[in-house]
């Protein structure tokens, strides 16, 4: 499913006071804490808001805050919502009447343009009193399912001029701005709202969110060229802990043993500091690892021949199946005996110590469909070569890294390809030469000149390439499934015009805002669960346009019947068949997978970072339920798709 993550990041280095000295690494920390959320926890880019620097002012934030958080109409309630925050912290002499009680201080979060005239005044920065009337109104309207991270310190005493003293702790004094200028710049919903503000941020009663702290009041949260300790630490402890099932209030309890040395503690506070994590929201399944049962040497995995596998099959053994939380490798196991769903392995090593695990992810597919690239010989490659590249190895195809297990080999012809890669100097260009596309739909893919990410295409490349040929050899349903594309119309979603499927092929003039339906047809006596797959050929991407909950009563294709996918009362939406913007001709396949039992398929799916799109939502594996041993069986279908971009009416 979807990440539900959204989130609000801030770095600051520059300041546009000359007064305020400078960090070294605040915009880098905000940009890594969006590596991680993206890479890690699958968030997508448009779920992040990034101000740095000169954009991160107090009217921005402000205006940010309210846009890509409170008012946002994507975010639902419970959805986890982050504040990030790397720059520096002041405190203030409290104005009268500032809060309830007497108060000596206030802590302010600095804006790009603290302590700088602004229309209204000085700008004091963002008070502690300010932010939680922001965060109460965000909770009020999207849930408390809010984190505050704030890598900044709030000292006691004022810092010395001398540059040791300031270099490296994210705190400023505030020279300029007076306590009435705080009332100035309060937040409008923080006007006449009572303020317990004896703790500044640190109010460990607070019910609107949870505050990640980098140290405790009047302690130095320190940063060097690399980072910032207490973010650094942070990233690092993401690869260390099962964030999945940790504990807010446990994680600063971690990340404060890693600290120590430095004498800087971090701090979590407020009521739901007990909950997991950003309340488990992210770690959602991961459809790419299934379950595994059996004995310690050997298991029953939940994957068989519809999903790929083969005697030789490898596949590594993990504690649990969520994304975004530390999940080594337990143990390595072969696969020796295949069924259709499911097959048996053993152990790949019994004289080393293996661990127990309930999730499996294959390692080495043992592809027996060889995926023939050919490699141009470009300037770029032929230098390399020149100056000391190692000659092809298993692992390495012309300096690409290849993942083994997927048959990949090395062809001297571009005609006798399935893809053809030339490396130049500043990217990789990647061409499907697939004999299933047709030769008027091959486009170039340009991907980033990096080797790390060069070896994953060529990879996904040989996966899609292994899905889209695979079948069943003894092809119990071929002659019995049959598939109709239609076009929807957008308001009653009801289908217009003709099949648009013609001997396997559709060729479709593509408009904006075109909606499909598929009807799959099972003219057998057996009733079978469906699965049907978006194979982008030009992206090397594999999405589930259907997948069936495990928990209907019946298969959905009956036999002698067929499956609406996308009308009026088959309660599924019209299918959107994706089409890049660039691009003004798309080849893909429909590819149809049928099991007489249920099975979960969200593995085949696989995103290139040429047409990222949110993840698809799949129902999660689940252990199978053993029944009497029913016989099983599997086959497939498959339709090309040939979209060609409309011309716009003039």
């Amino acid at each position: 499913m979807a990440s539900r993550v959204f989130a609000v990041l801030i770095g600051i280095d520059d300041y546009r006071s000359g007064r305020i000295w400078n960090l070294e690494a605040c915009a880098h920390d905000a940009q890594r804490m969006k590596q991680w959320l993206m890479q890690d926890l699958q968030v997508p880019k448009e779920n992040i808001a990034l101000l740095l620097n000169q954009e991160a002012t107090k009217r921005r934030i402000e205006d940010t805050f309210m846009s890509h958080l409170v008012n946002n109409p994507a975010i639902a309630k419970g959805d986890a919502l982050i504040v990030y925050f790397a720059g520096h912290g002041s405190t203030m002499r409290a104005p009268p009447d500032w809060c309830e009680g007497k108060l000596g201080s206030v802590q302010v979060l600095c804006p790009y343009d603290h302590d700088t005239k602004g229309p209204e005044g000085r700008i004091a920065g963002i008070s502690d009193r300010s932010l939680f009337a922001m965060l109460a109104e965000l909770s009020l309207v999207k849930g408390d399912n809010i984190t505050l991270i704030l890598d900044c310190c709030f000292l006691k005493a004022q810092l010395g001029s001398s540059t040791r003293d300031r270099r490296f702790i994210r705190y400023t004094p505030t020279s300029k701005a007076a306590p009435e200028d705080l009332f100035l710049g309060l937040w409008r919903g923080a006007v006449g709202r009572r303020f317990k503000g004896e703790f500044g941020f640190f109010q460990d009663d607070c019910q609107s969110h949870i505050l990640l702290a980098a140290c405790r009041p009047g302690e130095k949260a320190l940063e060097w060229k690399e980072g910032g300790k207490f973010t650094s630490e942070l990233l690092t402890m993401k690869d260390a802990l099962p964030l999945h099932q940790m504990k807010s209030s446990d994680l600063s309890e971690h990340l404060a043993k890693g600290l120590t040395h430095i004498q800087q503690h971090p701090v979590c506070v407020g009521q739901h500091k007990n909950r997991v994590f950003l309340n488990g929201v992210p770690f959602v399944a991961d459809s790419s690892l299934v379950p595994v049962n059996g004995e310690k040497d050997r298991l029953r995995l939940e994957m068989g021949a519809m999903h790929g596998v083969v005697e030789g099959t490898e596949f590594s053994v993990h504690e649990h199946n969520r994304f975004g939380s530390i999940n080594p490798s337990l143990d390595s196991f072969r696969v020796y005996e295949v069924y259709p769903t499911w097959s048996l392995a053993r152990r790949k090593s019994m004289s080393k110590p293996g661990g127990r695990g309930s999730w499996a992810r294959i390692t080495r597919w043992n592809s027996r469909t060889p995926f023939r690239v050919y490699v141009k010989k470009t300037c770029s490659s032929l230098l390399g070569r020149l100056f000391g590249r190692s000659k092809n190895s298993e692992a390495e195809l012309d300096g690409i890294p290849v993942k083994e297990g997927l048959n990949i080999v090395q062809v001297e012809t571009s005609a006798k390809a399935d893809m053809s890669v030339g490396v130049h100097t500043r990217d990789v260009r990647v061409q499907n030469l697939d004999h299933l596309v047709p030769p008027t739909a091959h486009p170039l893919i340009r991907i980033e000149k990096d080797r790390s990410r060069s070896g994953v295409i060529l990879s996904e490349a040989a996966r899609f390439h292994m899905h889209l040929h695979r079948t069943n050899p003894a092809k119990p349903f071929h002659e019995s499934l049959g598939m109709e594309i239609f076009r929807v119309d957008p308001h009653t979603q009801r289908r217009v015009g003709p099949n648009l499927l013609v001997d396997g092929t559709a060729a479709i003039s593509h408009s904006e805002g075109a909606r499909y339906a598929v009807v799959l047809h099972n003219h057998s006596d057996t009733d079978l669960w469906p699965y049907l797959a978006y194979m982008d050929s030009n992206g090397v991407d594999i999405q589930l346009l259907y997948h069936p909950q495990p928990s209907y009563p019946m298969p959905p294709l009956r036999k002698r019947s067929y499956l609406d996918i996308g009308c009026t009362g088959s309660g599924i939406p019209p299918l959107n068949f994706p089409f890049p913007d660039h691009q003004q001709q798309e080849s893909a396949f429909l590819k149809l997978f049928v099991s007489t039992s249920y099975t979960s398929m969200g593995l085949l799916e696989q995103s290139s970072t040429v047409h990222s799109r949110p993840p698809t939502p799949v129902p999660p594996p689940t252990p199978a339920v053993e029944s009497k041993d029913q016989p099983q069986n599997w086959d497939t279908a498959l339709a090309c798709v040939i979209m060609r971009r409309a011309r716009a009416k003039s």
